[in-house]
């Protein structure tokens, strides 16, 4: 066997020719993994001690691998041999949990001084809220009492009008209901904006709306909310992972790192956010809640 169908065997080789088939650059795998791209390129040259550590080799072994459609568990165990090995650790599905510029540090035991201060904010909170309640309760029980000695000096011009007021109170009660079934028709909507394939607006939404982000294949895929993340991760095969935005949510940002693999519905119903069939892999999408 030649030199070169020998190193091809090697699982540096293997990540390699995986991805260049995939059509993806280190650059697009560093923003679908979140993995540096220095570590990407030394996994690919298998300059395993440029890592931050063995079990870091591990883990970013497999999270390249399930990018670019391999299996990385079958992966990790055809070249175990090759790689650090890992006793105590588990290696997780999730980039976010390996980020290599976060140091662990060790807990220390808290003293009971330091107890004490974790648990101040919460006692001032809890007294503040307790106060809250007991002064709206106060007004409550004032505001009922003035209510009742209203009612009983006015017990008579009540009496004689009670005819009248049922009259309004039905017209009142079918104009709601009319306005309750008005409002019940519309149906939610989402339209591309103009003719952009990459911004949308949802009306008549819920107040808070439920996404359901689906793939086929291993993908990236980020969920940022009013300019805060809401949720990050990788799906695996036949994946799914559900969330809600919550009630203030007006802007949504979809970023998937395996586009045409990835699906989402918004409150049971379809999202198209591809309506012009792209076959880009990496895609961002604006969402505008109205």
């Amino acid at each position: 066997m030649s030199e070169n169908n020998e190193e091809e065997t090697t699982i540096g080789a293997r990540l390699k020719a995986a991805r260049t088939a995939k059509g993806l650059t280190i650059d697009d795998l560093q923003q679908i993994t979140k993995i540096q791209k220095r570590y990407l390129i030394a996994i690919e040259d298998e300059q395993f001690d440029k890592l931050p550590g063995d079990f870091y080799v591990r883990a970013f072994v497999k999270q390249y691998a399930d990018t670019v459609d391999l299996d990385g568990n079958a992966l990790l165990e055809e070249y175990r041999d090759e790689l650090p090995s890992v006793h105590t650790e588990k290696i997780v599905d999730n980039v976010d949990e390996v980020q290599p510029t976060r140091v662990a540090s060790r807990e220390q035991p808290a003293s009971p001084t330091n107890r004490v201060r974790n648990y101040l904010p919460t006692i001032i909170i809890t007294a503040i809220v307790v106060l809250i309640l007991l002064f709206i309760w106060f007004m409550a029980v004032r505001t009922h009492a003035g209510s009742s000695s209203s009612t009983s000096a006015d017990s008579s011009s009540v009496q004689v009008s009670s005819s009248k007021k049922k009259v309004s109170s039905s017209k009142a009660s079918s104009s709601a209901k009319s306005s309750s079934k008005a409002s019940s028709t519309k149906e939610q909507t989402i339209k591309a904006n103009g003719s952009s394939d990459t911004a949308f607006t949802l009306t008549n939404g819920a107040d808070k709306n439920k996404v359901v982000i689906k793939s086929s294949k291993a993908a990236w895929t980020s969920v940022t909310t009013n300019g805060s993340q809401t949720w990050q991760g990788t799906l695996s095969a036949n994946g799914s992972h559900t969330l809600t935005l919550p009630s203030n949510a007006k802007t949504v940002k979809f970023q998937f790192g395996n586009a045409t693999e990835t699906t989402v519905t918004i409150n049971g119903k379809a999202f198209n956010f591809n309506p012009n069939n792209s076959s880009s892999k990496v895609r961002t999408i604006t969402l505008t809640i109205k």
